[in-house]
């Protein structure tokens, strides 16, 4: 547990860091969504076989409030709502409830899968309750900023990687595009038929405390130049890159526990695009060790904010 200290210390460091990425409008701008196929995303769909899911499932999306970052980046609530009340009731069988930060005992005991996409917030989180969970089976997802919390020790030993807040530690700015799928990738069935590269419009987190060692990595990306450091107002040049292949989604089992995790989820429109969608319900499906058939019609279901 950490000392009132240490909370105090690390929350002044959320709040500075964000502080600068709050200005996220101005600096990505020159975002835009990518342009999808719909022949191509009709391909790595393919046809549904199964209707519904082999048994009733149950799925907490963990949301919180962010009052830093510009509209359109960071839509907790948006991004719950979407699909709590929209996307995943349209599965037979598939219960899912949203829970304001970290969920109670009664909600990880009922719960098939775990989603985190929320605003930092590292008290009232009990590890405990974790590890039961993945020792019995249960799937995590996080996305995005879910994955500072805390020091990112305790959170690391469980997801394999998370935000390190030491100094100087984790890094963030503009995801270099496109993203790099590795070989692991190729026999996984989160990214079956995808082509080895491709485009995502988004931010990146590189420097993460962990060992990338302990995962299996999908995707890769090199980074730079930091945010904090160099402001950009465009994408970043191939010579200010740094080479290196840093996770951008990885997977990893503990216990009978399946976790998937994404760095990409910034802004609102990446979770409108066809193959993000696919590459996260896809996600969900394996972490429950059930078929994506079920949640396929979902992958172009809504597609407008």
């Amino acid at each position: 547990m950490f000392t009132s200290r240490t909370m105090r210390q690390t929350y002044l460091f959320v709040f500075l860091t964000l502080f600068v990425t709050s200005q996220a409008r101005s600096q990505f701008s020159w975002q835009t969504p990518v342009k999808r196929d719909p022949a191509e995303i009709k391909r790595i769909v393919g046809p549904i076989g199964e209707r519904e899911p082999s048994r009733d499932l149950n799925i907490v999306w963990v949301w919180g409030i962010d009052k830093l970052h510009e509209k359109e980046t960071h839509e907790y609530a948006w991004v719950m709502d979407r699909y709590v009340n929209v996307l995943l009731p349209q599965v037979p069988r598939v219960t899912v409830v949203p829970s304001m930060y970290f969920p109670k005992k009664e909600l990880w005991e009922k719960a098939d899968l775990v989603v985190f996409y929320m605003w930092p917030r590292g008290e009232g989180w009990d590890y405990d309750l974790i590890d039961v969970y993945q020792k019995r089976g249960g799937g995590l997802i996080f996305i995005h900023m879910a994955l500072m919390q805390g020091s990112g020790e305790e959170l690391s030993k469980r997801i394999g990687m998370a935000w390190d807040t030491r100094r100087g530690a984790t890094k963030w700015g503009v995801l270099p595009t496109p993203v790099t799928l590795t070989d692991a990738a190729s026999e996984s069935p989160i990214f079956k038929g995808f082509p080895a590269k491709f485009d995502l419009a988004e931010e990146f987190y590189w420097h993460l405390r962990g060992d990338p060692a302990g995962v299996t990595t999908l995707v890769t990306s090199p980074a730079g130049p930091a945010i904090a450091n160099k402001p950009l107002k465009g994408p970043p040049k191939i010579e200010d890159l740094d080479g290196k292949e840093w996770p951008v989604m990885w997977t990893r089992e503990v216990g009978r526990g399946k976790v998937f995790i994404t760095v990409a989820g910034h802004n609102y429109f990446t979770f409108n695009d066809p193959y993000f969608r696919i590459i996260l319900l896809r996600a969900m499906a394996w972490t429950m060790n059930e078929s994506f058939d079920p949640f396929k019609p979902l992958v172009t279901l809504h597609l407008e904010r």
